[in-house]
């Protein structure tokens, strides 16, 4: 596929991300993050080779589509359902023990007709209560969310496009000129401000670049996207546990954390499905890397158990994302376009020149 030259001009780049993270709607904003993404992928895997399989970007722009979910609100509706009814259990039987325990007691001197009447009080109560949490909370869910689309594209995003204006029209590899895009990433770890993973993650990218065997190439990049997304990770930690209260974080995870990519529907409270009876492409069946194997054992653990049941847990979430990127490292899904013209009210224009070229 031909791109225009200014998709590896990382002033180009600076350009389109600022526009995206800086724009004021929030919902054209998680839009215009999405498909910088989604172009960010394409540009990345001409660099890294069109048979490296998928990238960060490519899995960020269903990271980012599902984030529009609760970003425009449309999860309110299941939250306030969940909410409701689970609120509205606690409230009923919270009223029925205290107003049975009181007439035991003999604390009151009530009918014991009271029993079933103070727990449906509490029961409505209960549920008005949940409701009202389950707005408050996909409210600043949503705000919580865009901020961290917004870190991310920016954190990342900027990398990439260094990346890709470096490494582009180098056919041969070029140790010096890693060290200088290395070196321009902070050392130290993801919790206290550095990019070690980052500075791993575009390492493995540049192996991917210049692999010359397919099974090298795919282990290179899928242990880049795993390296990049646990940075990510990292750093959205708080804004992933303020997002779900605690109270409804393994409600939330088994019945909100549903999502799509491309034409494959999938949930986190679930296992990884095989794709056609295939738990693994091929060349990411047996691993060769030890490194990468030994990144796996410590963030993924048994990788047979992949459904996570609090999404707030980040070891739980390494786990079912690291057996996603395997799993799906090479299908077709994972590379479709975020949108369609109909679905989208905003201008598409990566979408657009795609189509002309």
């Amino acid at each position: 596929m031909l791109m225009p030259a200014e998709y590896f001009d990382k002033a180009f780049w600076g350009r389109e991300v600022a526009e995206a993270i800086e724009t004021s709607d929030p919902v054209l904003s998680n839009r215009r993050i999405t498909l910088v993404h989604y172009k960010l992928s394409q540009v990345l895997q001409a660099v890294t080779g069109t048979d490296a399989g998928a990238n960060f970007h490519t899995w960020a722009v269903w990271g980012s589509r599902k984030a529009g979910v609760t970003i425009r609100q449309e999860d309110l509706g299941e939250a306030l359902r969940n909410a409701m009814i689970v609120a509205g259990i606690v409230g009923f039987i919270v009223g029925l023990s205290v107003s049975w325990i009181s007439i035991s007691l003999w604390l009151t001197g009530l009918h014991w007709s009271i029993v079933p009447l103070s727990a449906l009080v509490g029961m409505c109560c209960g549920a008005l209560v949940g409701r009202w949490i389950a707005i408050y909370s996909r409210r600043e869910a949503a705000r919580l969310i865009l901020e961290g689309n917004r870190i991310v594209l920016e954190d990342i995003g900027k990398q990439t496009a260094r990346f890709i204006a470096l490494f582009h029209d180098k056919n041969e590899e070029d140790t010096k000129s890693l060290d200088t895009f290395l070196a321009e990433l902070r050392t130290g770890e993801t919790a206290s401000g550095g990019q070690d993973l980052l500075r791993q993650a575009f390492t493995q990218y540049y192996i991917a670049r210049y692999a010359k065997d397919l099974k090298q190439k795919h282990e290179a990049a899928y242990f880049a996207n795993c390296l990049a997304v646990l940075h990510e990770h990292i750093r959205l930690e708080p804004y992933i546990k303020k997002s779900m209260p605690f109270i409804i974080r393994k409600c939330a995870t088994k019945r909100l954390m549903q999502f799509d990519v491309g034409t494959v529907s999938l949930r986190v409270s679930e296992e990884v499905p095989a794709l056609d009876g295939v738990p693994f492409p091929d060349s990411l069946h047996d691993l060769s890397g030890q490194e990468l194997s030994n990144f796996l054992n410590g963030w993924g653990g048994d990788l047979a158990v992949s459904p996570a049941r609090d999404w707030t847990n980040i070891r739980e979430r390494m786990r079912y994302i690291v057996q996603l990127f395997r799993v799906m490292h090479l299908e077709r899904s994972v590379f479709s376009e975020p949108y369609t013209m109909m679905q989208s009210e905003t201008p598409m224009p990566f979408a657009t020149e795609l189509s002309r070229q």
